[in-house]
């Protein structure tokens, strides 16, 4: 395993480390430099001494001691693409590899893109709803910015961003689901609209323009003008709260009226996860999402949980190249993520129907 693959996967468990129907919750802030231009508009050398800056300002930050830095351009296409299998950087991000950075924390938790659509895009992550205490840390590396640079603000419309529906707070706050029943019960267009009504929007499993694999959504914020980070993040966790009493009121409903159904996918999934020999990403993806569902209902040891999540993440594509240290073609990738799927799923206790 080369150096990439080892920095990528030494602390994964933080990273997909989930309860069931939340995945996983992130803050994301938009900032820019005051005296320079946005990206879309700056030369190589704008963009060099930006990314200077703003490197040499997160380095004296506490809670980003001892982070690591990459160049994207210094990176292999697929090393690109598992950063944003894994979330901690945007698809556009990977393809303006001209002077650009991901400064990210050991444990994955913390990621920084700079240069992207804006200066800097900081995230932070958890695998739970604790908005509180993301908002107290990555205020914390926004308040050390404002203090050692010049951020781009305006008294009457806050943050200034490059896209101006970014423009106010600059805050992004999502929370990726497990759906499995909204789904099986055709209930995921009246949420969905439920949801836009509220000024929130779902998304599939990689945000923006992706579909919704597995039944993995991803809800969050549209307004960032008019409302304070606390009323944003306020409303997201009401939301929230309701969608997963919705998503468990609904397990029961499934548990009651279609039980042979169940019963019958989840075994079929489990016995395609043992038995495959070549397996395409969106398959594995729903053959795992029903074996996340039969851990939560407890059809397999809760405790499998992680290691699903797990497997789900080695799995994707631009990872299995990773771990294989090259590239691979398709039918090389489905080759090698059923032999994956195989190996573990073969370590799996049976199903114990109730």
């Amino acid at each position: 395993m080369n150096d990439f693959a080892k920095k990528l996967f030494q602390n994964s468990k933080s990273v997909v480390d989930a309860i069931p129907v939340v995945v996983s919750s992130r803050i994301r802030l938009a900032r820019n430099l005051a005296d320079a231009k946005f990206v879309k508009y700056a030369c190589k050398s704008d963009l060099r001494m930006i990314a200077d800056m703003c490197i040499d300002a997160l380095a004296k930050c506490p809670i980003l001691s001892g982070s690591n830095v990459v160049a994207m351009g210094d990176l292999l296409e697929y090393e690109r693409t598992s950063l944003v299998e894994r979330h901690m950087c945007s698809q556009e991000f990977t393809a303006n590899i001209n002077e650009a950075r991901l400064l990210f924390t050991d444990d994955q938790l913390i990621s920084i893109m700079i240069n992207e659509e804006d200066h800097l895009r900081m995230q932070i992550f958890r695998p739970n709803l604790n908005f509180r205490e993301m908002f107290d840390s990555i205020n914390e590396i926004d308040d050390h910015l404002s203090e050692n640079l010049d951020i781009a603000f305006d008294e009457r419309y806050g943050f200034l961003t490059s896209c101006p529906t970014n423009v106010g707070t600059g805050m992004r706050a999502s929370v990726m689901l497990h759906l499995p029943a909204l789904s099986i019960l055709k209930q995921m267009n009246n949420l969905v609209l439920a949801v836009q009504k509220l000024g929130f929007v779902a998304r599939g499993l990689f945000g923006e323009g992706s579909d919704s694999q597995g039944n993995f959504f991803q809800i969050s914020n549209q307004q960032t003008l008019g409302l304070s980070e606390v009323d944003i993040l306020s409303r997201l966790s009401q939301i929230i709260k309701s969608i997963i009493d919705y998503e468990l009121n609904f397990r029961e409903i499934v548990k009651k009226e279609r039980i042979v159904w169940l019963y019958d996918n989840i075994g079929r999934a489990l016995g395609i996860l043992r038995g495959c020999y070549s397996m395409a990403s969106v398959d594995a993806i729903n053959c795992i999402s029903l074996m996340m569902l039969a851990s939560d209902l407890e059809y397999l040891p809760n405790d499998l949980r992680h290691e699903l999540n797990q497997i789900m993440m080695k799995m994707q594509g631009s990872h299995l190249q990773v771990l294989a240290n090259r590239p691979l073609n398709a039918a090389e990738r489905d080759i090698k993520r059923a032999e994956i799927l195989r190996e573990f799923f073969a370590t799996v206790p049976n199903l114990k129907f109730m």
